[in-house]
């Protein structure tokens, strides 16, 4: 678990040699980078003891996400430096569009979620406010600006579902496969590639940039803590009031 730091990548630096700058980010972005990758709803896909109406909730909401979450990878494709960047990108875009389709569509049929349900589904107030920030970042904002909140939202999954993948395997097929999607070797190596573009592109920006990553940073662990938080409870939750700070 990252600990809590407030001050710029060089003071980090010199507390903890050798740090990582997306180290940096996630120690920037506590308590809520350990709220998130930690949640209740996160260890309950784990162990199987997820409620039905909660998992339908959470991929709905997801569902409407998956086209802005599209959106996002195109603009950093087109923004990527390097043709080796773009290909990684797009590698992962193509993922999106075909297999993950597949899985909403067959969990939505076991959950008993007419079609109609999550095709006319709108965003919830949190979903939408994690949606603006990282279309924003990517289409209005800087390649690493993009990246960094895509780098939030990935490593968030991938850290939940490695813990999770440890765990005897739940019987609910959209669970266990949930678990894989984001435990597998495929998705590892892509967040580690986006880790290391990060760790590569951080450092060397001046420092103000570097805090308006830390803050993109922060401001994504907030609202995947509020997008579980809904999923689970299915109270939508008063960003300004329980996330006062990002």
């Amino acid at each position: 678990m990252p600990t809590s730091f407030a001050g710029s990548f060089q003071e980090y630096k010199t507390t903890s040699p050798g740090a990582r700058f997306t180290d940096w980010l996630a120690a920037r972005a506590e308590p809520y980078w350990s709220q998130a990758t930690d949640h209740a709803f996160t260890q309950a896909i784990g162990n199987g003891s997820m409620p039905e109406d909660a998992y339908a909730r959470y991929l709905i909401e997801d569902y409407t996400f998956i086209t802005d979450l599209v959106s996002t990878l195109a603009y950093l494709v087109a923004k990527a430096p390097a043709m080796s960047s773009k290909t990684r990108l797009a590698g992962f875009l193509a993922l999106l569009t075909s297999e993950e389709n597949d899985y909403f569509l067959r969990s939505f049929e076991a959950l008993g979620v007419a079609p109609q349900t999550y095709q006319a589904a709108a965003q919830g107030p949190v979903t939408r406010a994690f949606a603006d920030l990282l279309l924003s970042a990517s289409a209005n904002g800087s390649y690493e600006e993009g990246l960094t909140c895509l780098l939030c939202a990935e490593w968030c999954y991938l850290t939940w579902g490695r813990r999770e993948a440890q765990k005897p395997r739940p019987d609910a097929f959209y669970l266990a496969e949930w678990i894989d999607l984001h435990a597998v070797p495929g998705f590892q190596d892509f967040v580690g590639w986006i880790r290391t573009e990060m760790d590569r592109l951080g450092p060397a920006l001046p420092e103000g940039d570097q805090e308006r990553l830390a803050g993109h940073f922060r401001h994504m662990s907030a609202l995947e803590v509020a997008f579980f938080d809904f999923a689970w409870t299915g109270a939508t939750p008063d960003l300004a009031e329980e996330f006062p700070r990002i």
